[in-house]
């Protein structure tokens, strides 16, 4: 019994640290000031009717006005671009690697693997130099092609070591038997294998999607005003348009950073059926 309420206040706990500060973002952005009700000011009755005081009165006008600048949609459009070439790419460079790291043998696949794992444990900051100086020299500077080539250090591992566990996990005679009735490995690949794994790669995807979408080291040093993310703009502040020096106000920033998590979010819940799925799929081997 110690043990099961123990376990119940560490896991209350640790769900108070991750969601405080993502409740705070969203209350100033609704402009809801919880001063006033913490200092004990905040509080009276009408009555034996409890009534807030000191603007704790939720009000999107803050969100609405986000919506209207042309910053904040320009910088979702530049997140959304550079996921997508990011993650296209790693598609056609993943798939067929993890497709062959799954079914077959052959010298050097240890290493290779290894050589992946390594690359997705690497540090941003020892990679922000080398990328920094070939960018300026080969123009990839604040594009949108430089940082979907930059987030492939991140994408790949993630597609090819989870597409390679939902690519084991087909049973070998299905390969079989496709291979016994003539078909080539292209086509067993994209007709056989492709289709049975349709959840693991809508999980692949979100992960791949989460992990360009909130990431800010690379974002910060490799791209300028032409391709800010939303994740930089949130951290760093943004004005009423791309190229404005006029940062927007404290409520309009946290606004804006609750709404540059709604994408990843809903789309978790959009397709939640086939992320368990696809999750389940591939921890068994």
């Amino acid at each position: 019994m110690a043990k099961t309420w123990a376990r119940i206040v560490l896991l209350a706990m640790a769900s108070f640290w991750i969601i405080w500060p993502l409740s705070t973002m969203v209350e100033e952005g609704f402009r809801i000031d919880l001063g006033p009700l913490y200092s004990g000011r905040g509080q009276s009755f009408v009555g034996k009717f409890f009534q807030g005081q000191g603007g704790i009165r939720p009000n999107p006008i803050v969100f609405l006005k986000l919506l209207t600048v042309e910053a904040f949609p320009r910088l979702v459009l530049n997140s959304s671009v550079i996921a997508a070439l990011s993650i296209g790419i790693s598609l056609a460079v993943g798939i067929p690697a993890a497709y062959a790291l799954a079914r077959y043998k052959f010298s050097g696949k240890a290493l290779f693997t290894s050589f992946i794992l390594i690359l997705r444990t690497i540090s941003p900051f020892a990679l922000i130099v080398p990328f920094f100086i070939a960018y300026g020299q080969l123009g990839l500077f604040d594009t949108y092609l430089g940082m979907a080539l930059v987030y492939l250090v991140i994408n790949i591992p993630i597609v090819t070591l989870m597409l390679r566990g939902f690519f084991s996990d087909i049973p070998k005679s299905i390969y079989e038997a496709a291979s016994t009735s003539g078909a080539s490995e292209f086509t067993i690949l994209r007709k056989v294998a492709l289709p049975l794994i349709i959840p693991g790669l809508i999980a692949t995807v979100i992960f791949a999607f989460v992990a360009t979408w909130n990431e800010f080291t690379f974002a910060q040093f490799l791209s300028g005003i032409s391709v800010k993310t939303v994740s930089r703009a949130v951290w760093t502040g943004f004005g009423e348009s791309i190229e404005s020096f006029r940062v927007l106000d404290f409520d309009e920033l946290n606004a804006g950073g609750t709404l540059a998590i709604l994408p990843a979010l809903v789309l978790s819940l959009l397709i939640k059926k086939y992320m368990a799925r696809g999750l389940s799929l591939g921890t068994t081997r």
